[in-house]
């Protein structure tokens, strides 16, 4: 299997920097984690573009991440929706230094 990188466009003296996919795919489910009231769909099988997270990358070298999720029943799907995709950008931001992240919330359904 071929692992995908993202590359980052600051090339220094010391060589190039480039941030594995399944960095992007750890940062999520951490953030998910953080979140009350939200899961991920399903179960969390390691298979690229078949798990609740997908991460990609355009030809642009931009990164668009993909998550499914389950929203518990009472909440309010909107805010925890809008609060997931900033904790995600936040923490992305925070670990990578990368700002020009696309992320993409599918909710799949409400727990009861």
């Amino acid at each position: 299997m071929n692992q995908e990188y993202y590359s980052v466009k600051n090339e220094s003296n010391l060589g190039k920097l480039n941030i594995g996919l399944n960095v992007f795919q750890t940062i999520v489910e951490k953030a998910v984690d953080s979140i009350e009231g939200i899961q991920f769909e399903g179960n969390m099988i390691p298979i690229p573009g078949n798990g609740p997270v997908n991460v990609t990358i355009n030809k642009n070298n931009h990164v668009s991440i993909t998550v499914a999720i389950l929203v518990n029943y009472g909440l309010n799907v909107t805010t925890l929706t809008t609060t997931l995709q900033n904790k995600i950008a936040q923490s992305c931001f925070e670990m990578t230094g990368i700002k020009n992240v696309k992320i993409n919330i599918d909710v799949k359904g409400i727990n009861f």
